[in-house]
Order: structure tokens, then sequence, then C-alpha cells
């Protein structure tokens, strides 16, 4: 297996078993990053990479989801709407320039400036006042309180010396985070090296290359192969058989924050009743998915946030499979079936291209059509896809928070504001058009009370009235699944997804 594997890796001009060398620590990736530039993140390639390179006031790559201290040494909170906040002494850029309180007012402070246009300028929006006291002290002031601002404040910091006066950091991506880059070629290659001055110790991996495989059988062939280290996330479930026969490989799963779900589009003449919608719900036999298509690596979601999570709500209305309670909601809803076997109606239901996400789907498909629903599936190429979604051109799809640790989220994916508009398809997520004006009032106080315990009571009823509405079909949480060259000594996984691990991964000895 592994010599067929470095044949077809050669030929492929992936590299040959005998390339390896000093290659370095080598990871493979399943997509290019769109950019390095942690005020620019939008995808989760880019955020895998810049967590590397950069560093936050605070950091949420941590098994709780919970922000923990960062390059902050402290941070005080004495109003519900003031923070004082103390930078740590030991924090230094890559290019030897220690972080001062100018570096962290220039990243915030312009977020929604002319020039910037960050993604990220609501965070700016919320501030009313940034007080410097000296280089390392200085006081944030919002307008109103708001909940997930310390979140937010994991935002990279980047050096005014360098960024000031440009929309993005030019040159190569300056950061404080535990690896400086080298080099990249193309789109498809990126080398790291260790820090030796990062706060927290360098990393035991001096040289770190991430390459982007696109085929996910080229990067199961090359771990087979021997040249990669590893794969997270990107492997098929399906093909775990073949990884676990390998004895140069293991294998480690953890719980992940990450949601699948189908959507509606809740315009749809059908899809916009509540019971077709239950009835949908019911027709899916969602634990037959994970057993045979994830092999039992997921577990059942009920909502946005998994069972770990810290303002989960266990107590919300469910949706086994049940075909039986699903043809008899279809029949209150007025489609009964014309025949034996005609449909009862017609629906589109549309994918990306992915192998893997497009046979689930035809699975889906097939469920549905055992309750009487005949589903066209249509897969298209992820721009075009994606586009549809934004521009709410689909009855149904299914798609995946990737990492659901803040649960203001609910306000950007829920929110009757945040519906897309053929002016502005980037208004927000709630591709569906969902409305519900309870909902936005909870929404809006979820944002604004600070207490804790209070936000889980918030949260809690919002997941009970979106169970109930089913703007979503709750799917399933995969379980994060890294692929490690045996020997690989000290990786983790969190929650998040993110490479957390790599600063303290210690690389299979050569011996």
């Amino acid at each position: 297996m592994a010599l067929a594997a470095c044949l077809l890796l050669g030929a492929w001009g992936v590299g040959g078993c005998d390339e390896q060398g000093d290659e370095g620590f080598v990871v493979l990736m399943s997509a290019s990053p769109s950019g390095l530039d942690p005020r620019f993140v939008t995808s989760d390639a880019s955020a895998q990479l810049v967590g590397l390179l950069h560093a936050g006031l605070v950091t949420v790559d941590t098994q709780s989801g919970e922000p923990q201290l960062d390059l902050a040494a402290s941070v005080k909170q004495p109003t519900p709407t003031r923070y004082a906040f103390t930078l740590r002494e030991d924090a230094y850029f890559h290019d030897g320039e220690p972080i001062t309180t100018e570096d962290v007012r220039y990243t915030l402070m312009q977020l929604d400036s002319d020039l910037v246009q960050s993604p990220y300028a609501g965070t700016q929006r919320r501030i009313e006042s940034f007080e410097t006291i000296d280089d390392k002290q200085f006081v944030i002031e919002l307008e109103a309180p708001h909940a997930p601002f310390l979140t937010s404040l994991s935002l990279g910091i980047v050096p005014k010396h360098v960024c000031a006066g440009h929309e993005e950091c030019p040159g190569d991506p300056i950061g404080a985070g535990p690896f400086e880059f080298v080099e990249k070629e193309g789109e498809h290659r990126y080398v790291f090296q260790g820090f030796e001055e990062y706060f927290e110790g360098e990393p035991p991996v001096d040289k770190l290359v991430f390459k982007v495989v696109e085929d996910s059988n080229t990067r199961l062939l090359a771990l087979l192969g021997g040249t990669a280290d590893l794969v997270q996330n990107a492997v098929s479930p399906m093909m775990l058989p073949v990884v676990e026969e390998a004895k140069q490989l293991e294998v480690e799963t953890a719980p992940s924050f990450k949601y699948s779900y189908v959507a509606f589009n809740l315009e749809h003449p059908i899809l916009k009743k509540r019971r077709v919608r239950r009835a949908i719900a019911y027709g899916i036999d969602r634990q037959a998915i994970v057993e045979h298509k994830f092999r039992g690596h997921a577990t059942l979601a009920t909502g946005l946030l998994a069972p770990s999570h810290w303002a989960y709500e266990p107590d919300v209305p469910t949706y086994p499979y049940r075909p039986d309670k699903a043809r008899g909601l279809l029949d209150e809803a007025g489609y009964p079936r014309p025949g034996p076997d005609q449909p009862r109606f017609e629906v589109e239901f549309k994918v990306s291209s992915d192998r893997f996400r497009k046979s689930i789907v035809e699975l889906m498909a097939s469920h549905l059509g055992r309750i009487g629903i005949e589903v066209t599936v249509r897969s298209y190429e992820w721009g075009t896809f994606f586009h549809d979604i934004k521009s709410r051109n689909f009855a149904m799809t299914t798609l995946q928070w990737p990492s659901v640790v803040e649960p203001g989220l609910y306000k950007w994916i829920f929110h009757s504001d945040n519906i897309p508009t053929a002016d502005n398809r980037s208004a927000g997520a709630n591709r569906g058009a969902y409305r519900n004006e309870r909902v936005d009032e909870l929404l809006e106080r979820g944002e604004s009370v600070t207490d804790r315990d209070e936000r889980r009571d918030i949260y809690g009823k919002i997941q009970k009235i979106l169970a109930r509405d089913l703007p979503y079909v709750s799917l399933w949480h995969e379980s994060n699944m890294a692929i490690l060259k045996r020997g690989v000594q000290g990786y983790y996984m969190t929650p998040n997804g993110r490479f957390e691990a790599l600063k303290q991964t210690k690389p299979p000895s050569n011996d």
C-alpha cells in the first residue's frame, strides 16, 4: 500500500517518499487561505494559519471556547462597558519590536476606517473611547454593554510601524504568534518557522510546511506514502479503514464545535409551512448517516451549540427518525399522496460539488423519498453554490458552521435585520429569511447582558424557539479527526478545529 502511494504521488507531482529529507513538519490542507492579515480573515483555512502567525489580546483556541488571556497580561472590567488592559512585557513581533498600546490602538481603531474597511469593523463601532495610559496599559470604553466583546478581541494585533497607511499590511506577514512566516509558493505551499522570542517559548517544530492538496484521495496517499505528518479534518471518514490498517499512521478524534444543518428558504410556498419542515426533520435518518457515513465520529445536534458548550440547552424539541409521523404531518399540511407511487411534491436540494457532502445529500433525498417527497439533488462548484445561497436562490441546502463558539452568532444567523437583500447579499447570514419578533428581542438582550447565567437563560429560550420553528434542521456535530504520522508527540485538538497544538507538538524522531 505504501509503495503504491509513493509511486502515485510521484506521478502526480506531489512528491515521492524519498523526497521528505529536510521538508520539515508537513501539514496537508484541503483549501488555500484567502489571506494572512488577521483583519480580513473570512475563511477557515486563513483562520487556521493566521492563528499561528498572529496573537490577539485573548485567544478562543481553548477547550471550552471561552476567551483566555494571550497578549494581555490582565484585564479588569469595573463596569459593564469599561475594560482596563495591561499588555505582557515579554511579547514581541517577529521583527523584534515590542508590542505596545499603540499597536493595539491602531489595529482596533482603524478597522472601520475608509482605508481599511475590515469585515470586523463592528468591533471598532462599539468602542466609544480608547484611552492610552502608557506603552503597556490602556482602557477601552464601549458605547453600550456588549457581552461578546472580549471574544472579539481574539483578533490578531498587527504592527503599526509596518501596516499604518496601507489597506492591508504590506510584505510578508509579521505577527506575534508562535510561528513566523518564511515563504510561500503560489497558493499551495506555505513555510513557517518557530519564533525564538515567542512569549510561551519557541515551538519544538522548527520548520512547519503547509501544503494545499485539494483532492481527498491524494491527501490520504501522501499520508500513506510518508510525505506528510498531519492531516486534520481533511480525509473522509469513509477512508478510516484504510488509515487504521496503516501501521505508520495514528488516528485521533475529539469533540468539535462544528455544526451541520439543513437550511430552508422560508419564502418557498411549501417549505414556509412549519408542518412540512417538521416532517422533513422526522423523515431524515440522521443516526444512520452518522453510523454509516461518519463511522460514528459525529454526535446528533439539537441546535447550533454542542453539548459541551456553556450555553447549551438540552431541553428542546428533537426529531428522531419517525417516517410514519412525517407522513402524518405532510397529510395535515395538505400534501397527501396523489397515488401509491406518486410524490406529494417535488423540491430541489442544492449542495456543493464535494463528493462526500453530495453523497450525504443523496442519502437524505432517498430518506425523504420514503415519505413521499421527491428531491432533486443539484451540485455546484463552491463559488456558484455559495452565491446562490447568499442570494436565496435555493429551496433546501446543507452547510456547516465550522466553529460555533460565541452564542452571539445566533443574531448573525437568525435576526430579521440580518436577512440578505438583492442590494446587500452580505447583510447577514439569515439566508432563509427567518422572522420572529420574540427571537429578535431575545437576541438583542443576549448581546447586551453581561451576566453569564442570565445569558445562558436567554440563549436557552432562543434554542427552544428555534427547535420548534425549524428554520434549520440540526444534523450533527462532526468530531475533529486528526491523522498523524506515528511518533508525533503532544498534538491535541481544540473544538474550534484550529492548529493551536502545533506550538507544542514534537515531530517524529528520525532515529
